[in-house]
């Protein structure tokens, strides 16, 4: 009886945690620039072994990240500036607001419980993605740098300039 308990409560929270995963998707899947550009899904040994230069900081920041999702978005929506639209279903399940920076470069992140969405757009760009797992906020400028850098497999540093 209590394997079937635990079973059921496993159950429930795997279905939890994809019904929180579900709002993006449902959102940036019809939004992708071609249906052949798929989301970028991470977990922590392939955000380790994008590091080329082994730089331990990075490997440190995602240590606790068990899963990151990124999409890419398509014109249209970067150009109406809708990207932001779907961190209101967000809200509305209680995940609040923990950064928001605005100027050539906007970063709006919210979160709860070690789930964190948002949005990074510039220069006609727009890019939304989902985080499951534990990240220090301090850091979060560090991954965005990183990226951002030929540090990286060049398939994904592609995606963020």
């Amino acid at each position: 009886m209590k394997k079937l308990s635990l079973l059921a409560f496993a159950l429930l929270l795997s279905c939890s945690l994809l019904a929180q995963e579900s709002i993006i998707k449902d959102f940036a899947e019809p939004r992708r620039p071609t249906r052949w550009m798929n989301p970028l899904c991470f977990y922590p040994s392939t955000l380790r072994m994008i590091n080329i230069t082994q730089d331990p900081n990075f490997n440190e920041l995602v240590n606790d990240i068990e899963k990151v999702l990124i999409y890419t978005l398509d014109s249209a929506t970067v150009a109406s500036k809708t990207y932001t639209s779907f961190l209101k279903d967000y809200e509305a399940v209680g995940y609040e607001e923990y950064m928001t920076m605005l100027g050539q470069q906007e970063i709006r992140i919210i979160g709860k419980k070690q789930e964190y969405v948002g949005v990074m757009a510039s220069e006609g760009r727009a890019m939304a993605f989902y985080l499951r797992g534990d990240i220090p906020f301090a850091k979060i400028p560090t991954l965005i740098q990183t990226f951002q850098s030929d540090d990286v497999l060049p398939m994904i540093t592609e995606q963020f300039k």
